[in-house]
């Protein structure tokens, strides 16, 4: 093969190279076109799961999260999960965290209880952890409530395509990066509709580490109002201190593994304010905080005992 015959192949070895994925394979161009999608949803359903395989080093467990997500713009939402720890099978929890608009609300089913938020934010911050995700990855997209809240995806550093893959059937484009968080984020975006289809995240720690921010008292006693908590001297030593473990657990616990979240049977129907009800188990409590224990005495309310969804 001649010499000119070497450059006119690898010439068109690399158009082609170049076009399998088309003109839109920039990651910043991609992640444009998802933020910019999910903004223009009126609605989103959807129903899903997510894997979270933990390894501590000195124990391991595997945690099964089932979950359906409904959202309207602005502000309304209803995401309940069921989640199965798999070293104690028998073990079922369930949870739900949902706003009509009018108020927000966060049940827990490990507690027979629920309770009033003081807030979306604060409602769908304290569901995020219990619903391993749920309650965050889509609606932080989605929801006004986030509009000063980066997307998730934006703390990738220097993301890459790795491939496209099938996803339920779907074409996707899989995108992935270290991030400020995490080793490794990965990102399974439908290359016809724009939404993520899968979300991946290793739990081991980035390079340099992850930061737990300094709180200043007015975030404080902000956090500690939103969680239905009276603020004190005795509740904001108790929130400073639990700060504190978690900055020393970090540095400390050598942890891995990696949490899966996938979402199927997305679409995006009409939906109106009585879709957003959620039934409470009956027996259910009304309680003042469900999260009296952590920060102080609870300063509570009479329990309050419902029948289905009588808030």
């Amino acid at each position: 093969m001649t010499g000119t015959r070497i450059i006119a192949l690898a010439i068109i070895l690399l158009m082609l190279g170049t076009n399998a994925f088309g003109d839109e394979t920039s990651p910043d161009k991609i992640l444009m076109k998802v933020a910019a999608t999910y903004k223009a949803l009126k609605t989103y359903k959807a129903e899903g799961s997510i894997t979270s395989d933990i390894d501590t080093g000195g124990m391991k467990m595997k945690i099964e999260t089932s979950f359906s997500i409904l959202l309207k713009k602005p502000n309304l939402y209803l995401i309940s999960w069921t989640q199965k720890n798999m070293p104690m099978p028998g073990m079922v929890r369930s949870g739900a965290v949902w706003s009509d608009g009018t108020q927000p609300f966060l049940h827990m089913g490990m507690m027979n209880a629920y309770s009033r938020m003081t807030s979306d934010e604060m409602a769908l911050g304290a569901a995020t952890g219990i619903s391993g995700g749920a309650a965050f990855t889509i609606p932080s997209l989605f929801l006004s409530v986030f509009k000063d809240q980066p997307a998730p995806f934006s703390r990738l550093k220097d993301p890459k395509i790795e491939m496209t893959e099938k996803v339920e059937g779907e074409d996707c484009y899989v995108l992935s990066g270290p991030s400020a968080i995490s080793k490794k984020e990965t990102f399974w975006i439908s290359k016809t509709s724009y939404l993520i289809r899968k979300y991946y995240r290793s739990l081991e720690p980035p390079e340099e580490g992850t930061a737990i921010p300094e709180m200043t008292d007015k975030q404080l006693e902000e956090a500690i109002t939103g969680l239905g908590q009276e603020v004190t001297q005795e509740s904001k030593k108790n929130m400073r201190e639990m700060m504190e473990r978690s900055r020393a657990m970090l540095k400390t616990v050598k942890l891995n593994g990696s949490s899966t979240e996938l979402h199927v049977n997305v679409s995006s129907p009409e939906l109106n304010e009585s879709d957003f009800k959620f039934s409470l188990p009956e027996g259910t409590v009304l309680k003042d905080s469900l999260f009296g224990g952590i920060f102080g005495a609870n300063k509570g309310i009479p329990d309050e005992s419902v029948n289905h969804n009588k808030p």
